[in-house]
């Protein structure tokens, strides 16, 4: 994948392609031993899915490409996985087309209706570009970068939004900021900002995260990163990068160290 703005490109695609991606920051972030066992060990094992996997692409296709989601997905009986019935069902569709339950449609669905009630959502995706792939060189470290913003709005000829879709147990936007916290948005932001203004020559105006419920209600909520937060996510992917660029120039990928550490427990538990 060149430096640029590609669309169309599969997802599959994506993870294949060369340069370092935001999971590839918090793998570094965790140690640069980890990175390479995760990354690029050849003995390294398949990748197992994430519980919740299924659900979160279920959300993110009902709400961002709804004229996909029935060639993508068909729904099948209401019956257990293991089942005789679930496995003729499963071995008749064809190639690349998944199949899911009724209640798994169900949620996609109203997750979308909780989405689409928040106005200035609903008007950002009305019009732009779902997973959108860019690639740029990291000007201060040299080093190839990659994202793939889930929405593209586009605001004139030189502006976009950028937007983002999670789906959490909780949608609040207090809770939500925790759960940031937790999952270094904040770096996801400042990252697929700068990176996609680079590759793409146009401003991001904003960056926004839409969470969304994954039980009943569904409820949904929009939120934005405050300047001192964003500047925070800023320093930290840059940080990560020097990391990043001087493994691959040492051709050494320390892990947190071989000693005896003293650690300290938490605020909240002292």
């Amino acid at each position: 994948m060149e430096p640029g703005i590609h669309r169309d490109i599969p997802i599959d695609v994506y993870h294949a392609s060369p340069g370092i991606s935001k999971t590839g920051l918090d793998r570094i972030n965790r140690s640069p031993a980890y990175f390479y066992a995760m990354a690029l060990d050849p003995k390294r094992p398949p990748e197992k899915a994430r519980g919740g996997q299924l659900e979160g692409t279920l959300a993110h296709c009902a709400v961002l490409e709804p004229d996909e989601f029935d060639r993508r997905y068909v729904v099948g009986p209401d019956v257990t996985r293991s089942t005789k019935v679930w496995k003729e069902f499963e071995a008749s569709l064809p190639n690349g087309v998944v199949g899911i339950k009724p209640d798994q449609r169900e949620v996609a669905m109203r997750q979308r209706e909780s989405v689409l009630a928040l106005p200035d959502v609903r008007e950002a995706l009305a019009v732009g570009h779902a997973e959108t792939s860019a690639a740029w060189i990291d000007p201060d470290t040299g080093v190839l970068c990659r994202c793939r913003p889930d929405f593209t709005h586009p605001v004139g000829e030189s502006g976009v939004i950028l937007i983002d879709l999670k789906t959490y147990s909780d949608a609040s936007p207090d809770e939500f900021a925790r759960q940031a916290a937790r999952k270094r948005y904040e770096v996801q932001d400042a990252f697929y900002s700068d990176g996609y203004a680079h590759a793409s020559g146009k401003d991001v105006l904003a960056f926004i995260f839409v969470a969304v419920e994954t039980e009943y209600p569904f409820t949904a909520s929009a939120v934005m990163f405050d300047d001192i937060s964003k500047q925070s996510g800023r320093a930290k992917y840059q940080s990560n990068l020097q990391t990043y660029a001087q493994c691959q120039q040492s051709g050494e990928w320390p892990g947190p160290g071989t000693g005896i550490k003293l650690i300290t427990l938490p605020t909240w538990a002292l």
